[in-house]
């Protein structure tokens, strides 16, 4: 594909003033997926410009005017730290008549909207947990709900608001849990049946024709005490995964569950109308059936991470990835698929 003008737009916080262009990595910025990516596209020979989205969207807007860019590569996640806005940051690249990778405004809402998300997967026979959303002031739950359950924000992402507290065993638990998240997250809240069984990650690229990458697991040690389930800390802490003896990994599924990983996981990424690449949560039970659990429409790109990891498993080195997913965008607009 031809060398391209890319602006490369991050959230406002990566930004640091003696490195705004992430040209040198300075301490923790060297292990930031906004570093990985611009300094991976600069290697590649395309020109690059970093342009954080500002509290004042405006100045954000003038920046990327004046840029012109050819393709945006779009690494934002919230807006003044609401995650709902990332569907509003696609919209404005959309009115704006932009290129860009990723989700657009209707993939990025489905999968923010937890609840939303898995009413249209189970209408179209994809199995989920059973679940419950709460506005609002509201955390009374049917009698014959099953527990154990677990307690979440309904628009968060990346273990957010999840603890080992967040799961319930009965009704009082759980009223106090949803309450308890409603005011300190201020969002309605959903509460879904705990399933038993293996946590498995699948990555997936493509638009016209999609690849499924060898499924990811987050495997837990056999404690009672220790977490059984991906909390914020067990995502964010390698600290609290030691003590745990909790490891990402590669899946080892067999041959058949491998394919039927990636043939559910297809079907979600299409139902869910999601575009370049994503990352499919699911468990898998003790009988051997996928159950849904989230979507990530932009699924982090750090080097080590695990969409980076399923391709490498699959042969593709991380300059592989980020510049598959750079293709795809590109014939996107191009009209030649993807």
């Amino acid at each position: 594909m031809p060398k391209l003008k890319i602006a490369i737009l991050v959230d406002q916080e990566i930004i640091v003033e003696d490195d705004p262009q992430l040209e040198h990595g300075h301490g923790a910025a060297a292990e930031e997926v906004e570093f990985h990516v611009t300094e991976t596209l600069r290697g590649m020979g395309h020109e690059t410009l970093v342009i954080p989205f500002l509290e004042n969207f405006l100045d954000t807007v003038d920046s990327l005017r004046q840029c012109s860019p050819d393709l945006v590569f779009n690494l934002t996640e919230h807006h003044l730290g609401d995650r709902r806005k990332d569907q509003h940051i696609a919209s404005l690249l959309e009115l704006m008549n932009f290129r860009y990778t990723g989700a657009g405004p209707t993939g990025l809402m489905l999968c923010r909207d937890k609840a939303m998300c898995k009413r249209i997967l189970s209408h179209h026979r994809i199995k989920v947990p059973d679940f419950v959303s709460f506005p609002m002031g509201k955390n009374r739950i049917r009698r014959n709900f099953p527990f154990p359950a677990i307690v979440k924000p309904r628009f968060e992402d990346g273990s957010d608001g999840i603890s080992l507290a967040s799961l319930v065993s009965n009704r009082e638990e759980l009223a106090d849990r949803v309450t308890m998240l409603q005011e300190r997250m201020g969002q309605p809240v959903i509460c879904e049946e705990y399933i038993e069984g293996r946590e498995v990650y699948v990555g997936i690229t493509g638009n016209d024709r999609l690849s499924a990458y060898p499924a990811r697991e987050v495997r837990f040690a056999n404690s009672a005490d220790g977490p059984q389930f991906a909390t914020s800390r067990v995502k964010l802490d390698e600290a609290y995964r030691k003590k745990w003896d909790i490891t990402f990994t590669d899946a080892e599924l067999s041959e058949e569950m491998d394919r039927k990983a990636g043939q559910i996981s297809k079907r979600i990424y299409r139902l869910l109308q999601l575009r370049d690449y994503a990352r499919i949560d699911m468990r898998i039970t003790p009988e051997n059936q996928f159950v849904f659990l989230e979507a990530n429409p932009n699924p982090d790109l750090t080097m080590g991470d695990e969409l980076a990891e399923a391709a490498e498993k699959s042969g593709l080195s991380y300059d592989d990835l980020v510049g598959r997913i750079l293709r795809h965008a590109w014939n996107r607009y191009e009209g030649s698929g993807g």
